[in-house]
């Protein structure tokens, strides 16, 4: 497809695109909500009710039910909503900032996080793209006597799909008392865990010192930005984070689309199935083709090897069948060889993968 894709139907596995319908495996709207009619009906009763936003501070009722939605989720006390997904690591890190005092990133770490470290004016050291052991070499090298050092990295890597070692992380971490571990896990959340709650959960990591920050704008099908924790951590936010302050709160359709999200996704665990049904799928069929492929849950499948990707990509497209190209090192996480990032759906169907591998394997 040359030239601007332009989107005619919301994402989904099948959508109209340029006056074509074709097969997508691009984006991540993981569960397809983002078209779901409950999902507009919400989104669409809230502006109606409520306008596009109070353009201040002030509570609306469709907040409180997106917090009640958003705690049951990830079983937690309280869950701070904000505007956008890359605005929630800023409201957690600056939250946290009276509880370290030095800062390790992992090299490949989202803009988003990266942006917000800027605001700290804390001690900032880099390690390379996951690996426990320069991150253990760093620690060693720049926490001095009584500082609590902050691990900040992505939970799943947006490009490749990559895993972060969370738990290689906190081995290295060890050491130092008072170590926190923070992750933007936009792509973890809703598609990870043994109940969905992140990449956090699917480490067997979610207790105190280790912190998240998501969105809503990927699996839970709408927009904004959450930082799910105890009170103490919402009060820690409110206190600290001018982006709670200066910015205006998600408008209501969003809120109110974020939380029919939530409704569909728990009455419906059929759809996590299917999503991971499909994620392997997609994995197993890409090693059978003699792609190096990761078998993991993660819905973000990056294809390397000795093929024109472009050209692919191409061929592809003349069969119906929409695919990303990331050039060399084009995104934060973005490896330094062409790529094929593939988005898996719940929502695809067999028959769709099928048509998509095969066609691989006759083009590439």
């Amino acid at each position: 497809m040359n030239g601007p894709m332009s989107m005619e139907s919301p994402l989904g596995p099948r959508m109209r695109i340029n006056g074509r319908e074709v097969d997508y495996f691009c984006g991540t709207s993981y569960y397809c909500l983002h078209g779901h009619p409950e999902v507009i009906d919400a989104a669409c009763a809230a502006t109606r009710q409520l306008g596009m936003g109070p353009g201040t501070l002030a509570q609306m009722s469709v907040y409180l039910d997106l917090q009640e939605q958003l705690s049951a989720w990830f079983g937690v006390e309280h869950v701070v909503s904000v505007m956008s997904g890359y605005s929630s690591p800023m409201a957690l890190l600056q939250g946290l900032r009276d509880d370290f005092d030095v800062v390790f990133v992992d090299a490949a770490t989202h803009y988003s996080a990266r942006d917000a470290l800027g605001t700290l004016s804390k001690p900032i050291f880099s390690f390379r793209h996951l690996d426990s052991e320069s991150l253990a070499d760093a620690l060693a090298r720049h926490v001095g006597a009584r500082q609590r050092p902050l691990v900040v990295t992505d939970g799943v890597f947006p490009s490749s799909g990559a895993l972060a070692p969370l738990n290689d992380y906190r081995r290295a971490m060890a050491p130092y008392e008072g170590a926190s571990l923070a992750i933007d896990d936009s792509h973890g959340v809703g598609t990870l865990g043994s109940s969905g709650r992140g990449s956090l959960q699917h480490a067997g990591l979610e207790a105190d010192g280790n912190f998240l920050a998501g969105t809503l704008s990927k699996a839970f099908g709408a927009s904004g930005g959450i930082v799910p924790g105890t009170c103490a951590l919402a009060e820690k936010i409110s206190a600290n984070a001018m982006v709670m302050r200066g910015a205006s709160p998600m408008t209501p359709g969003a809120a109110g689309a974020a939380a029919a999200a939530l409704r569909i996704l728990r009455s419906n665990p059929e759809m996590r199935e299917n999503l991971a049904r499909n994620v392997r799928h997609m994995r197993g069929g890409l090693r059978s083709l003699g792609f190096d492929v990761a078998d993991t849950p993660v819905p973000i499948v990056s294809v390397r090897g000795e093929v024109d990707f472009d050209r692919l990509r191409e061929r592809l497209d003349a069969k119906d069948i929409v695919v990303k190209v990331v050039k060399p090192s084009g995104y934060s996480d973005a490896p330094d060889v062409p790529s094929m990032r593939l988005a898996v759906f719940s929502e695809h169907s067999p028959e769709q993968i099928d048509r998509l591998l095969s066609s691989i394997s006759e083009l590439a």
